[in-house]
């Protein structure tokens, strides 16, 4: 009889399923699209035959059903969310969060991930030790891959990596693949809040993400752990309701966040720890990162969300480093730094200007002069360059009277961060010949607008109760 390998099984079968007649060979195979019809190719046959036969048939005919209603399953993809112990025949596509080696009396060596679906669903799978070099060059840390039978077993133990129920086991036969649609970013679904940790609230069995700013950190020291060197850092976190805790970083992540603070004193770092564990000592709880070899990527770019590096994101500086504050508040404070406010824009005011001309070359006001140039047109004079300039530019000067519940100020907005909330250059809206009261209409579009300002406190603000 003609066999088929479970490799064959990649799509379904069609309405006709070839099946085989047995003792005939190969090259005499003939279509049998169901019994009823192989029981009549058989009537010309001895009774004892033809019954035999038919029931060898029949036997044939089942088994290729069911290998049919297998294989159609196995392309249809699941969500981890869905994952049975009774199911081995799951196909999943996943993203590899993390990937390391183990290794214990028990189990030997192992590679083991932590793969996170398209619902932003996490679970934990291991390879065995028999396993690992048939699919060691087929598993790397970042791929997007796709699973296709494996085992799903309980999650135990006191350590776990995920809350998911259960974890993933490697067959033999397992198929691993490219998941070429994988998307590059998935719901975040696992970070803890700094609150629900130091009060006790988790499941301190399963590890968690946090998002914070370092603003504190002590020195990397060498700890001799079951005879081997591992570095350790201590920082201090602070989240953005400004409660603070401290965590503990090992290994090559230590390493790599001392030396990036050490290099960006200046600056304001906010960092994002991945599956770390929760530890409780006498009472207190703190945080560490949890996996070996644990890596941390540094980046300088804004428009990744709560992205480490020099260059502060918007939304850390609005949302996590800076304390929020009520204008009233604001107002009364004798601290010199850098706030945050939520205010209505009332007015601009027109009688100090909205814009004012600038040299080319730098931020500063200049001043007139009764010169003009060859072609007539005034010249101005600028301290910094020290010497008069016919072509120059606007810049925005907006003085803007805001309000919410507790109180009112007037907050002075420079060109830059006018721009961001009128949408148009200075330059753009100028007009010379215009009565120097009008103002442009994308300015006072402004008028009754909520906005989210980022407020700059110094010493002459707070000695003359203004801002």
């Amino acid at each position: 009889m003609k066999t088929v390998r479970p490799d064959e099984f990649a799509s379904p079968y069609s309405a006709t399923s070839i099946i085989s007649i047995a003792n005939i060979d190969d090259n005499q195979t003939r279509q049998l699209p169901r019994p009823e019809m192989c029981y009549a190719d058989c009537l010309l046959m001895e009774q004892e035959e033809t019954s035999d036969i038919y029931k060898k048939l029949a036997f044939d005919f089942t088994l290729t059903r069911t290998m049919a209603m297998v294989r159609a399953k196995k392309n249809i993809v699941s969500y981890v969310r869905e994952l049975k112990p009774r199911k081995d025949t799951s196909r999943i596509e996943v993203r590899i969060v993390r990937l390391w080696r183990n290794y214990n009396k028990e189990s030997g060596n192992t590679i083991e991930m932590v793969v996170v679906d398209k619902e932003g669903t996490r679970i934990h799978a291991s390879v065995g030790e028999q396993l690992i070099k048939k699919f060691d060059d087929k598993l790397r840390e970042g791929d997007a891959i796709v699973l296709q039978l494996f085992k799903v077993y309980d999650a135990t133990g006191e350590y776990r990596t995920t809350p998911h129920p259960y974890k993933i086991g490697f067959f033999p036969t397992t198929f691993v693949g490219k998941a070429d649609d994988f998307p590059s970013a998935v719901p975040e679904k696992y970070f803890a809040d700094f609150f629900d940790i130091l009060g006790g609230n988790l499941d301190h069995n399963c590890l968690v993400d946090v998002v914070s700013q370092i603003v504190n950190f002590g020195s990397l020291e060498n700890k001799i752990i079951k005879g081997k060197d591992n570095m350790r850092l201590l920082v201090e976190l602070r989240d953005p309701n400004n409660v603070k805790m401290m965590c503990t970083l090992w290994g090559c992540y230590a390493k790599q966040v001392y030396d990036y603070n050490r290099s960006n004193m200046s600056t304001m770092i906010i960092c994002v720890i991945r599956l770390c564990s929760v530890k409780e000592w006498k009472g207190a709880y703190s945080i560490s990162s949890g996996l070996p070899d644990d890596s941390l990527a540094l980046t300088n770019n804004d428009s990744s969300q709560w992205s480490v590096g020099t260059a502060t994101s918007i939304r850390a500086r609005f949302f996590v480093l800076n304390e929020r504050l009520t204008i009233r508040d604001i107002i009364n404070s004798t601290l010199v730094g850098t706030f945050v406010t939520l205010g209505t824009i009332e007015t601009i005011d027109t009688e100090r200007g909205w814009q004012y001309l600038s040299c080319k070359y730098h931020n500063k006001k200049l001043m007139p002069t009764t010169n003009v140039d060859a072609d007539g047109r005034p010249l101005f004079f600028c301290n910094t360059c020290d010497k008069e300039h016919s072509n120059v530019i606007s810049r925005f000067k907006l003085i803007a009277h805001v309000k919410d519940d507790s109180g009112e100020a007037n907050f002075l907005l420079f060109d830059a961060n006018a721009q961001q909330i009128v949408r148009h250059s200075a330059a753009e809206l100028y007009d010379e010949n215009e009565d120097e009261d009008f103002l442009p209409e994308a300015v006072s579009d402004l008028f009754g607008k909520r906005v989210l300002f980022e407020i700059s406190v110094d010493a002459d603000n707070i000695k003359g109760k203004s801002s």
